[in-house]
């Protein structure tokens, strides 16, 4: 599902939290409305967060324009960028993204008018985040021959700003590609996205899904068995430790007992090789409401952890948008971040044609 839209002077928001229920769109005409979007739990993905980050920073440049050539200008952006970090808490896709708007590609910096500079620079932030998820789509498909039967587990790739991401999109891809056989989403409490959110936007491509709870995945692949398991990752440690939606570790040691697959799917620049390993992950906690919410469990307590964390040696790659990385990490990811180019926009026109 397309969740931006950014014309003119105008951002347009899905609001992710109600949907597939209702689909509600949420206006923008000013940074501080974009702010308090993303702020109010609207925008549950943290790349459409960044990509509207960026466009927020250019509605305050457009309506400061007339200051451009004045240091006021620098002040109401400085101002802008912080309001947009703290709407996000200063996550990393945020920062990256503020990052991003304050060193432009080095041709637009020729232009005398950093309005226009700036207007360039935040629709090409938005463009390359499109041809990443796109490569990744590319990638995983390498793997997949034809009768390809795969398990998805992840809470995330429903929503994206103009073409399907990772490892659902890798199944998307794979159908219209006649090389897949069989998918199946591996639901997890507490989010309960796979059988609701994520099976209806496979349904919308018309692609033929089975929904199997978490608890359930061991069984299934003794049983059933698949071809390789797919998660999508949230950050990967320099040694390849990840970070990955609850419920994933023990998929993990399923494949590893039953010798499947396990491959994480992530964007390579969601590997911080500042991290030596997983311990800089954390072990924060999730909300105890959300397991115990709707459910008379009288005077008991919920928990659950905010993110698992799978050691690396479980994992048997990672499929990023600038290739496909396999064991010893330390040096992949390292070779992979460092020295893989990324794949540049050569035709904006064509970006709509997986």
């Amino acid at each position: 599902m397309i969740a931006l839209q950014w014309q003119g002077q105008v951002l347009s928001l899905l609001d992710q939290s109600k949907y597939p229920q209702e689909e509600s769109w949420i206006t923008c005409t000013d940074v501080k409305a974009v702010a308090e979007v993303l702020s109010s739990g609207a925008v549950i993905e943290e790349k459409i967060a960044a990509v509207a980050g960026v466009y927020g920073y250019c509605l305050a440049a457009l309506e400061h324009q007339a200051l451009q050539q004045t240091p006021a200008f620098d002040e109401k952006l400085a101002e802008a960028k912080a309001l947009l970090l703290a709407s996000r808490n200063n996550s990393r896709d945020m920062t990256a993204a503020m990052k991003y708007m304050e060193n432009p590609p080095e041709a637009y910096t020729k232009n005398v008018d950093r309005l226009t500079t700036i207007l360039a620079t935040a629709v090409t932030f938005d463009r390359e985040q499109v041809v990443a998820d796109r490569n990744t789509c590319r990638n995983g498909t390498d793997l997949m021959g034809e009768g390809t039967r795969v398990l998805i587990r992840t809470d995330r790739g429903a929503f994206h700003s103009a073409s399907p991401c990772g490892a659902l999109g890798i199944a998307r891809r794979g159908v219209k590609r006649n090389v897949l056989e069989q998918v199946t989403l591996c639901e997890g409490r507490p989010s309960l996205t796979a059988g609701t959110l994520l099976a209806q936007e496979l349904g919308k491509d018309n692609v033929p899904c089975t929904v199997i709870p978490d608890h359930a995945a061991a069984t299934f692949l003794a049983r059933q068995g698949a071809h390789l398991v797919l998660t999508d990752g949230i950050l990967a440690a320099k040694n390849g430790d990840l970070k990955a939606p609850v419920g994933t570790y023990e998929l993990a040691i399923s494949c590893y007992f039953h010798s499947i697959p396990f491959y994480a799917v992530l964007n390579a620049d969601d590997v911080d090789l500042d991290m030596e390993s997983g311990v800089g992950h954390g072990m924060d906690e999730g909300d105890p409401k959300s397991v115990t919410d709707g459910l008379d469990c009288g005077q008991a307590q919920g928990w659950t952890p905010a993110y698992d964390v799978i050691p690396a040696f479980l994992i048997t790659g990672f499929i990023t948008d600038r290739g496909i990385a396999c064991a010893p990490y330390e040096e992949t990811l390292e070779e992979m971040v460092k020295y893989a180019p990324k794949k540049m926009i050569v035709d904006f026109s064509n970006l709509s044609n997986p």
